[in-house]
């Protein structure tokens, strides 16, 4: 009788534990924000699927994507070399002036959000009246979108920026690296 009793609660254990776990993956499965089997949206095609963009406009959103990558790439490459140079000052490497290459570190960051800035009225420039509208009710959401993801991994001791070469590469739109955020996911 005790060994029915022990495997009967045994069966119901094995049941409870099959059911959690059935119940685990549909929460994983089935998590608001996952598309294409698993895939977020990227910020790119959340503003052609809300703004309903056309062939043509998707072409042209498609050349300002690429034109703001180009510049962004190039103003977070000119971020790390001054990043990199000012915590090259802490062992002495240098003798360049930290307050300079703070100074330097802000305009380009000030150059950064104003690009991604610029970068958002030409793409309203290519929307109609109506997909104006609608572009000035989700360019919170695009930009919420832009930088849901993580940064790049720390550096291996820690501390300071990380070493060339490490870290994803800064591409994509919106507010890169700076004081308060990581880099923006890629949109592709």
């Amino acid at each position: 009788m005790a060994a029915q009793t022990s495997t009967r609660i045994w069966q119901w254990a094995a049941i409870l534990l099959l059911l959690c776990n059935i119940g685990l993956i549909l929460t994983i499965w089935l998590k608001p924000g996952r598309q294409d089997h698993g895939r977020r949206e990227t910020p790119r095609d959340f503003v052609i699927r809300n703004l309903q963009f056309t062939d043509k406009q998707v072409a042209d959103y498609d050349l300002l994507i690429k034109d703001h990558r180009a510049a962004m790439n190039r103003l977070h490459k000119d971020n790390m070399g001054y990043r990199q140079t000012l915590f090259a000052t802490l062992s002495g490497k240098t003798t360049t002036n930290a307050d300079s290459l703070g100074q330097l570190i802000a305009k380009n960051q000030q150059d950064i959000e104003l690009v991604t800035y610029k970068h958002f009225m030409q793409v309203r420039t290519l929307c109609t009246d109506e997909q104006k509208a609608k572009f000035d009710e989700i360019i919170g959401e695009v930009i919420k979108k832009m930088n849901g993801h993580g940064g790049p991994p720390p550096p291996p001791d820690g501390h300071g920026p990380p070493p060339d070469g490490q870290g994803p590469p800064p591409d994509g739109e919106g507010p890169p690296e700076g004081r308060d955020g990581p880099p923006p996911p890629d949109e592709h």
